[in-house]
């Protein structure tokens, strides 16, 4: 049996920390927290994490340096970047480091989703991934409920009356 991956949650509020953490924990994580760049600095140098979440806004910070910090000494990390809106330039940034950039409010589903698949794509995958990060069969069914179908696939009866049969117009 393999020890729990470790996480380092980077966030400066709380709340999303908590959310982050009770995630990723009930995911099977061994989870550390912090709140700045510069205790996360010293976690990371303490003991390297498998796998980094963080927020783009770090204070004076941002937390796709983070990234860039913890890739130069440990560059097998996965990485997860959030941000409160779309950015198409941190967005690209952070796919450029071959992190996943999450726009917040994210479920914790998709969350544990999108840090499992960050964490296990291989290193030749530099492909960025995107939401949904985790699609259930249910999902696929309801998505797949919209698309128009039609029912009836014969164009024509396959039995026909007798009287077909003696004219010659059997199909």
């Amino acid at each position: 049996m393999h020890p729990p991956a470790s996480a380092l949650i980077v966030h400066p509020l709380a709340a999303d920390r908590v959310a982050a953490a009770s995630a990723l924990a009930q995911a099977g994580f061994h989870v550390t927290v912090s709140e700045t760049f510069a205790s996360a600095k010293e976690r990371m140098a303490a003991r390297r994490p498998a796998v980094l979440v963080t927020d783009v806004c770090l204070a004076e910070y941002n937390g796709i340096h983070l990234v860039i910090r913890a890739m130069a000494t440990s560059p097998g990390l996965a990485a997860v970047v959030t941000c409160g809106h779309e950015d198409p330039v941190l967005r690209d940034s952070a796919e450029k480091l071959g992190a996943t950039f999450i726009v917040k409010p994210v479920s914790a589903t998709e969350l544990v989703a999108a840090v499992m698949r960050t964490l296990l794509r291989s290193e030749a995958e530099r492909t960025p991934l995107r939401p949904p990060y985790e699609r259930r069969v249910a999902d696929r069914r309801a998505s797949s409920a919209n698309v128009p179908t039609s029912t009836e696939r014969r164009l024509t009866d396959r039995r026909q009356g007798l009287s077909a049969y003696h004219s010659g117009t059997l199909n």
